[in-house]
């Protein structure tokens, strides 16, 4: 965990809840939430012969829930990436915030926020111009010319009020430092 970001009974004080909604951005939460499509993995072999020590502690999700939520196909993929819910100010990531991608980050990004006590929750996901239907989202920074004018200034940090300075862009960080790998952990089996 993030020891920089707001954590009720630790770093916050006592009254954090009730303070005036003008002052609320101080107590926010700031995740990001990305996908690494470079880190896919083959079917080598199977869970039942080469199973984890470990499995959904720490930053991992569960994996046999998370398999059973999601059922869509991927041809001969056993992951067809990488996703991480990421502390967006400080590029920690969150527990429970890191999975296989089987195509679905939805399972992952709301696993990663159960039992969290937030008033006021700012994401940042590269995608938000598809997910604004349900939550609050910002497009982080570097993915911001890619999109129409439209969403560069809905979902922009720089024209929102009570928004820190920040660009959203933690998991990126990460990914440029996995990637160079992703060939060699393509045919290791899955608790590799």
């Amino acid at each position: 965990m993030c020891p920089a970001c707001p954590q009720p009974l630790k770093n916050l004080p006592d009254n954090w809840k009730d303070v005036p909604n003008d002052k609320r951005w101080l107590y926010a939460l700031f995740v990001a939430i990305n996908a690494n499509f470079c880190l896919k993995r083959h079917i080598i072999s199977k869970d039942s012969t080469d199973s984890g020590l470990s499995c959904g502690w720490v930053y991992f999700v569960n994996k046999t829930a998370y398999k059973v939520f999601d059922t869509r196909v991927s041809h001969g993929l056993a992951a067809t990436g990488v996703g991480t819910i990421d502390y967006a100010q400080h590029n920690m990531k969150l527990p429970n915030g890191v999975r296989d991608l089987y195509r679905n980050m939805d399972y992952l990004f709301f696993t990663t926020l159960h039992g969290r006590c937030v008033k006021t929750l700012n994401v940042s996901y590269d995608i938000a111009c598809q997910w604004h239907k349900y939550l609050w989202f910002f497009m982080p920074k570097f993915h911001l010319p890619a999109h129409i004018f439209k969403c560069q200034t809905t979902y922009s940090f720089n024209f929102l009020k009570n928004i820190r300075q920040a660009d959203g862009e933690a998991p990126e960080c990460g990914w440029s430092n996995i990637n160079p790998v992703a060939s060699s952990t393509k045919k290791m089996g899955p608790v590799s």
